[in-house]
């Protein structure tokens, strides 16, 4: 089952608790202009935003309900409810008594949640305040704000996680005492006329919103059509997140966000494009799993198995090319391409992997040489001239010691010296292939850098990776080139790569 929050006045609330009918309208009157969306250029664009929030919600979904005071007095936040007809469209009947001008047709019918009744019949509430203390406590990760976010989209129904449920619900039971009605609330629920919002998704294809309505449906349905390409959502056990914030640094949200709930700890980041996906939407995506590691560092994120899924209709080439070699060097990150091909009119689509095709490589890349009779000897005597042997620069105050060394791996720990103290800055991870560096080789080194980077949180900001060998692999060297010229963009060092001379040793 998942979770929601659905935010509407207060005027309106009064009407739906005892209904159980929530509605999303169909038009804006902000500006003291009344302007229905069908009247706007973007205003399919503001519908399918709105579907797309709701037409994920399943029957016995939890919901809670954001009230908007129109006084000065603080806003709420009411629950424990629970979805009784799933979304749907319905404009024969105007109820709400908010705005004289709109009908709100986008609808779902909701009634009491049987494990938490004396909340409903007494509409118990916390103060939105509560919430947001919640937020910065880290209690509540799913969600970083109630706004509606600016965006071309309506965003009043966000979608949040069961677990971050669960923390409201608390609170309800906390705040009970002290924040509930006198008399118990008459809740008579309304039969409604109902034409299923799956119905109105229109223009896959030409609006993104849309596409990625039809993906919240089948997510929300469980549709192996598109699970089964959905690294956390293979085994049917998953939640999901739209247009979640889960970083105060990201300025734009993630189109999706599955998250396993079964014992094998998956996420997939999944983003969708109404046209083409290229390099950028790649690092953006990478961008969005390293945010997440970092947001959820307690919850034992280092250990997830990080995925992304890529939705378009197309891919740019060099996508299609670097998604073959990443994921066999960097199997723990799969990349998946999923292309979308819109039917019926754009109201529908069937989905297929893409197929990922290996470069054509033509010129070997150079890389700068290196004379080191006994490097693992080096690395224990003398770690600031190694570390300086490979054309590295150190910043003032920085120090370079030794810190573990075996057949294939030295690490040397990077520090910076303030009063005295020794402040931990990362580590300097060197991995010496004995040969010519191939596919297996550069798994491992990719493996050490991941399995280095959870004694940081998971942060790969904090591994520096240095990598010797004799000579590389076309495979290799066009990983190389890529992931220093696109992921350095997405929280990553580059990788600094050297050729071991013969008479080295």
């Amino acid at each position: 089952m998942g979770a929601f929050i659905c935010q509407l006045s207060e005027t309106d609330w009064l009407v739906s608790r005892e209904i159980g009918v929530y509605g999303n309208r169909e038009g804006s009157d902000r500006t003291g202009k009344v302007v229905y969306f069908t009247e706007t250029p973007k205003g399919d664009e503001i519908i399918q935003s709105i579907i797309e929030d709701l037409i994920g919600m399943r029957k016995g979904d939890a919901v809670l309900f954001h009230v908007i005071d129109i006084s000065e007095r603080e806003s709420t936040i009411h629950g424990v409810y629970r979805v009784r007809e799933e979304p749907f469209y319905d404009d024969t009947e105007k109820f709400w008594k908010s705005s004289p001008h709109f009908i709100y047709p986008y609808r779902f019918c909701f009634e009491p949640h049987p494990d938490h009744m004396e909340l409903c019949k007494y509409d118990a509430s916390i103060l939105v305040s509560e919430f947001y203390r919640s937020i910065e406590n880290r209690d509540i990760r799913s969600v970083l704000t109630l706004e509606r976010e600016v965006r071309g989209a309506a965003h009043a129904v966000k979608k949040i996680t069961v677990e971050d449920a669960e923390v409201i619900a608390k609170l309800l039971y906390r705040d009970f005492h002290s924040r509930h009605a006198e008399e118990p609330i008459v809740f008579q629920p309304k039969q409604m006329q109902m034409s299923p919002l799956r119905n109105h998704i229109q223009r896959i294809g030409e609006i993104e919103f849309a596409i990625k309505a039809l993906v919240t449906y089948q997510l929300g349905q469980k549709q192996p059509e598109l699970t089964e390409f959905i690294p956390a959502c293979r085994t049917g056990q998953y939640d999901f997140l739209i247009e979640s914030f889960i970083g105060q640094t990201m300025r734009k949200p993630t189109d999706i966000l599955c998250i396993s709930s079964d014992s094998e700890k998956v996420v997939t980041v999944v983003e969708a494009k109404t046209d083409q996906a290229g390099m950028n939407d790649l690092v953006q995506s990478i961008r969005y799993q390293e945010l997440f590691k970092l947001r959820n560092i307690d919850k034992g994120s280092s250990t997830y198995q990080m995925s992304i899924c890529l939705l378009a209709q197309r891919f740019h080439q060099e996508l299609v090319h670097y998604a073959f070699v990443r994921n066999i060097f960097v199997p723990s990150e799969e990349t998946i391409l999923l292309k979308y091909t819109p039917s019926q009119n754009g109201k529908d689509a069937t989905f297929a992997p893409q197929t990922l095709l290996k470069p054509v490589l033509i010129l070997p890349k150079t890389y700068p040489k290196i004379r080191i009779a006994d490097l693992h000897g080096e690395a224990s005597s003398n770690p600031k001239k190694l570390y300086m042997i490979l054309n590295k620069k150190m910043a003032p105050k920085t120090e370079i010691e030794f810190r573990f060394s075996d057949r294939n791996v030295i690490t040397l720990a990077k520090s910076y010296l303030h009063h005295g103290k020794r402040i931990p800055l990362g580590l300097v991870l060197i991995y010496e292939s004995p040969g010519k560096c191939d596919a297996e080789d550069f798994t491992k080194f990719m493996s050490c850098l991941r399995k280095e980077a959870k004694d940081f949180q998971g942060d790969m900001m904090c591994i520096e990776p240095v990598i010797i060998a004799r000579d590389y692999g076309d495979l290799v060297d066009f990983l190389i080139e890529e992931y220093n010229k696109y992921e350095i963009h997405a929280r990553r060092l580059p990788i600094s790569a050297y050729i071991l001379s013969q008479n080295s040793k």
